[in-house]
């Protein structure tokens, strides 16, 4: 019976290891899809008013532009490392943020097992609306 119990009790505690370690990935990997979002949502909205009111809005957003957004956005606390680039379309620009971040596993870094890098990519449109000529 003790022999039984020990076997119930380590299968128990090995299962408990494995469900904390998955939850972090997935909730680190949550988080980043979370910042991606903003991120690509925040770049594609980053076309000044003024100019576009002024000169137009041209045919592509500027890569520059969106870059810099992206920056401001990661700047603001989120721990991720955000990469951004603009995929140019007949329709209008695409701005696609891709996320990288480490995760420490809580219970299988203590067996040597390294840390797990998650990856999450976000896309956001920014559409020329059709005029009526």
């Amino acid at each position: 019976d003790l022999l039984l119990t020990l076997g119930c009790v380590a299968v128990a505690l090995m299962l408990v290891v494995v469900v904390v370690d998955a939850s972090a990935v997935f909730l680190a990997r949550r988080s980043l899809a979370s910042d991606a979002d903003g991120a690509s949502l925040a770049a594609a909205q980053s076309v000044s008013g003024p100019a576009v009111y002024a000169r137009g809005a041209g045919r592509r957003l500027p890569l520059a532009a969106v870059q810099a957004a992206v920056a401001r956005y990661s700047g603001d606390g989120h721990p991720s490392s955000l990469t951004s680039s603009v995929e140019h379309g007949r329709d209008g620009d695409t701005v696609v943020v891709t996320g990288r971040r480490s995760v420490k596993l809580p219970f299988a870094g203590v067996l040597g097992i390294g840390p797990v890098t998650v990856t999450a990519t976000s896309r956001a449109s920014s559409v020329r609306l059709a005029t009526g000529r």
